[in-house]
């Protein structure tokens, strides 16, 4: 009897009985693999999969209460279409949003068991996995040749689709930036920023599957896909990102030391590590490059970085400040006036604001920044909500916690939202925390006072399991 030939059938049963879950988890996996402008198109061929199901079975797509404040949030996108200066770059970028949507409602609306988020969050760690493995190559391979120790054909390209992706943005309508770093590794991603981006998220949930894993084979398994995140992390060199990761790690420990400070230590070594050592080669303390006279990162150039930063900041608050009407309303949604303003205004060639709240509030104004933060409140109460009696649940919901406030901190120093692969991760957490909303027992908050409540009781469990 042929075992394999089983399980295909057996496998492909289970696809044309339920394509839509299935679709689901083999988006969450290709999207992060895929560029930037091919994955959009997976998630909406999901979708159609996902829509054809719920149809024939008579069912409708639920958004939820989330769902419906962030459509609002997105219809101000579209309407900002009327005073931006920069249309086209609005409704594209609208657009993106109202795409990348999608992944939340799939999430909500098929993974409404404890099984079923498990195995989203298994196939997240799996795709974050990879992307650090190969982050991890790029960086090695480049440093390698740098010090003359291996040709240039070795070198593994950051970004990996470096020249179709230089192809497809120089035929685009509208103008996007090819700049691309050769020292500082971006996976399958454009830009080092968004790798670090999805390793902030991936970690803290990888954290979850490794403190629950029930065999030792599956625990080696997550503690693998954490140590790849974590060189991937590094990889980017990206400052904050690496801050923040350790801040996660220093978390969770704090919070699961009395069940799992072994386990927890030991993915410090990894972990704080590459990190650390990110650190110390980005402030100039550890020379990698002793083989090459002009250095591809300097001391120098993370200090300019942190100093133009300042700068950004500074100059969009005094041009909001200044502007009424963008202070209210902001001057379109799209982050093309941001730069507009930056180098008209200031003389600072820079993309966007590199902090979300000053992006949000340019784009969109008083009126958007309100909402989205009411958003991602809102987000944190249903998280809050979460009876964590039972451990498991709370190792849940303070792994999502940290994920979701890693993606957040960062974000102070970078702009989150800048391509279809970040704002999904924001879709992508919004709609966990909706299905584990709806799957796990709770306590609803009815009062602001109910906040302090439950989160006394969820440190308590801590404390007592």
């Amino acid at each position: 009897m042929d075992t394999s030939t089983d399980f295909k059938s057996d496998f492909k049963q289970k696809i044309k009985k339920n394509p839509a879950w299935y679709s689901l988890l083999f988006t969450l996996f290709f999207f992060f693999l895929m560029p930037e402008y091919i994955s959009p198109f997976i998630l909406f061929t999901a979708f159609i999969i996902f829509k054809r199901q719920w149809s024939r079975e008579g069912r409708l797509a639920k958004v939820g209460n989330i769902g419906k404040i962030e459509m609002a949030f997105m219809g101000l996108m579209l309407v900002s279409t009327l005073w931006s200066p920069t249309k086209l770059d609005t409704l594209g970028s609208s657009g993106l949003w109202w795409a990348v949507l999608l992944i939340q409602v799939m999430i909500f609306n098929l993974a409404r068991t404890r099984e079923r988020i498990n195995r989203v969050l298994q196939v997240i760690l799996a795709s974050a996995a990879i992307n650090g493995a190969v982050g991890a190559i790029q960086f090695v391979t480049f440093v390698l040749y740098a010090n003359g120790y291996t040709p240039a054909w070795s070198v593994l390209p950051t970004p990996l689709f470096r020249d179709l992706d230089t192809v497809v943005y120089t035929v685009m309508p509208f103008k996007i930036s090819t700049f691309m770093w050769t020292n500082r590794a971006s996976g399958f991603f454009s830009n080092p920023n968004l790798l670090a981006s999805f390793m902030l998220v991936a970690f803290p949930l990888g954290v979850y599957l490794l403190l629950n894993a029930r065999t030792r084979q599956k625990k080696r398994l997550c503690f693998t896909a954490l140590t790849l995140i974590s060189f991937g992390m590094a990889s980017t060199q990206t400052r904050a990102g690496c801050y923040v990761l350790i801040a996660a790690w220093l978390a969770l420990f704090i919070i699961f030391f009395k069940r799992h400070s072994g386990t927890l230590a030991a993915l410090f070594i990894p972990a704080g590590g590459s990190s650390i050592f990110a650190l110390l080669v980005r402030y100039g303390k550890i020379n990698i490059y002793p083989n090459v006279t002009f250095l591809p990162v300097s001391p120098e150039e993370a200090l300019l970085s942190t100093a133009r930063h300042f700068e950004i900041w500074s100059g969009l608050i005094d041009y909001l400040t200044h502007h009424i009407g963008a202070f209210i309303f902001g001057t379109g949604f799209g982050c093309e006036q941001t730069g507009n303003i930056l180098l008209n205004s200031y003389n600072l060639k820079k993309p966007h604001a590199h902090n979300f709240v000053i992006e949000i509030w340019t784009e969109l104004g008083l009126i958007g920044i309100v909402i989205l933060l009411f958003i991602i409140v809102y987000a944190l109460g249903k998280l809050l909500e979460i009876d964590t009696k039972d451990y498991k649940a709370l190792t849940l919901q303070f792994s999502v916690l940290a994920s979701f406030g890693s993606l957040l901190i960062f974000g102070l120093s970078d702009y989150i939202f800048n391509s279809p692969k970040q704002i999904i991760l924001f879709m992508m957490l919004i709609g966990i925390i909706q299905a584990i909303s709806y799957t796990y027992d709770k306590k609803e908050i009815q009062r602001t006072k109910d906040v302090g409540k439950l989160t006394k009781e969820s440190f308590k469990n801590i404390i007592s399991q």
